[in-house]
């Protein structure tokens, strides 16, 4: 049994608008958002550990389940289906 640690490194949108022939393929880079939120991540750290200790959880254990969150969204797809458009999401 393997466990992934990684979150979705990047995402796949295609977009249809109704009569459009073909649709709009993108590629989202998404550790690119990665890279900007964990310095953000490293300086909220300090308040993160005096909330554990006011509010007595553990913090590393509630980091490793939020990463634990992010990485089970790999592989996900999401599809929604309008009159007048259709949008397709794959987290990869």
């Amino acid at each position: 049994m393997t466990q992934e640690i990684l979150p979705p490194l990047t995402a796949s949108v295609h977009v249809k608008p109704a009569g459009w022939r073909f649709g709009l393929r993108l590629w989202l880079p998404l550790f690119l958002l990665w890279l900007l939120l964990i310095p953000l991540l490293i300086l909220a750290l300090p308040l993160l550990f005096v909330g554990s200790l006011i509010f007595r959880f553990n913090l590393w254990r509630s980091l490793r389940a939020a990463n634990g969150v992010l990485a089970a969204t790999r592989g996900s797809q999401v599809e929604v289906d309008k009159r007048d458009t259709s949008i397709f999401i794959k987290l990869h």
